[in-house]
């Protein structure tokens, strides 16, 4: 794509949920808005509420209880509507939008919103009545509590099951079993991001997420301003391999290695540290989401060649994986035409288009592996670790709901990273 990407000087979705992760005072009141919303008798027939089935892990998979049936097959499109969609800025191609509204003959109306505590509460207070809504994975069980969120009939999804890895589909990822209500968004991986004009390939691998905490690049360190993403990967570095854990000892550990590199290393907490500011050269080495250092291409100086950008993830190793999802929420007024919506950036053409030309995370299609991503230049061939498998979803690490009480020590850690110590 020749000239300047329209994507540069606006912020991500991964910049927005950073910027929303790093002020620790909003989450408990996200919490406490699901909780003052949940309504005690969800269950489906045959029993439990979403609140018993317990915190979703890849070990412990939950089945979320039907708060209601699913749309009939039969509902005919809503004709001539306006699809009300309500994402992350910057989060999807409008060419792709556009497109879909020609095929349907509707228009999308496009709201957005800059963190997750935004985006509930509006739903929640019914200042917004979204048909489709994009959460992260660490709030899909509170929503189906809540009743904000209504299931999916899956026939009229059937992208789901042709296109998508099998795991999202049978038996359904382990925060959603058979997925009654989410379809996956994108996928990605955390690691480090590195210029390789001044990194060796072969030292960035020998010291993978030290890289961070490397006296050599003292004042060009840049460490994600989200307090799960932060504290996750410290941990990960100090050897704990739950990156959900609720041992207080772990987590001011993990706190104490954060402070190294803010106070010791002169290193600066920035949400666009990977996606803008690496490529320009201010920063050596980030932590990076893969989606991130894939998209960093866009903001290189003109003249500056993508062999620059380097990424690590661990081989051999768990690393942080997650992914994003699309819901159909309860006060849709369009629901059939929102499950068209989700099928639309689930079929190949369109989902790919969205990710190779626009925002740079990947979705879980079967057709997607390194080599033909290198091959079509979507990848450059260093960034092959940026690429995602389906193999590495059944070993990576993935950062899930925290209880109450766990996330409250997370954010008490986080406010005095924050403060510097």
């Amino acid at each position: 794509m020749a000239g300047r990407h329209p994507m540069e000087n606006r912020w991500s979705r991964r910049q927005f949920i950073g910027r929303a992760a790093g002020g620790a005072i909003a989450v408990p009141s996200l919490a406490a808005i699901l909780a003052a919303c949940a309504k005690p008798g969800t269950t489906e027939s045959g029993g439990g509420s979403a609140a018993a089935v317990g915190l979703a892990r890849p070990d412990n998979p939950v089945e979320l209880p039907l708060n209601g049936d699913p749309i009939a097959a039969s509902t005919p499109i809503e004709e001539g509507a306006t699809l009300q969609v309500y994402n992350w800025d910057a989060y999807m191609y409008k060419k792709v939008l556009k497109a879909f509204e020609e095929e349907y003959g509707v228009t999308i109306e496009w709201t957005t919103f800059n963190n997750m505590e935004e985006g509930i509460q509006k739903l929640v207070s019914g200042q917004i009545q979204p048909d489709v809504f994009f959460p992260t994975t660490d709030y899909i069980a509170r929503l189906v509590e809540s009743d904000l969120i209504q299931p999916l009939n899956l026939e009229l999804v059937p992208n789901l099951a042709s296109n998508v890895w099998q795991s999202f589909s049978d038996p359904g990822p382990f925060y959603d079993l058979g997925a009654r209500y989410t379809v996956p968004y994108t996928i990605y991986t955390t690691g480090v991001a590195y210029r390789r004009d001044r990194v060796d390939d072969a030292d960035a691998s020998a010291q993978g997420y030290d890289l961070l905490w490397n006296p050599d690049y003292t004042g060009e360190i840049a460490y994600y301003d989200s307090y799960r993403d932060a504290i996750g990967m410290a941990l990960v570095r100090n050897g704990v391999m739950d990156p959900n854990t609720g041992d207080p000892a772990s987590i001011t550990a993990a706190k104490d290695s954060i402070l190294e590199i803010i106070n010791d290393l002169d290193g600066q907490l920035r949400i666009n540290g990977t996606f803008a500011k690496l490529p320009e050269g201010e920063f050596t080495v980030s932590q990076s989401w893969s989606g991130d250092i894939v998209g960093a291409k866009w903001y290189l100086p003109k003249g500056t060649g993508e062999d620059v950008l380097g990424y690590w993830y661990p081989e051999g190793e768990p690393g942080l994986i997650g992914n994003d999802t699309i819901v159909i929420p309860t006060t849709a007024q369009s629901p059939r035409l929102a499950h068209e919506f989700l099928n639309f950036f689930l079929d190949e053409q369109w989902g790919y288009t969205n990710f190779a030309d626009w925002n740079g995370y990947q979705p879980p299609f079967t057709t997607i592996d390194p080599d033909s991503l290198i091959a079509d230049g979507v990848v450059a061939p260093q960034l092959n670790k940026a690429v995602v498998t389906e193999e590495m979803f059944t070993t990576g690490l993935v950062q899930s709901q925290l209880a109450p009480e766990v996330d409250q020590l997370w954010l008490d850690a986080w406010s005095e990273i924050q403060a510097g110590g």
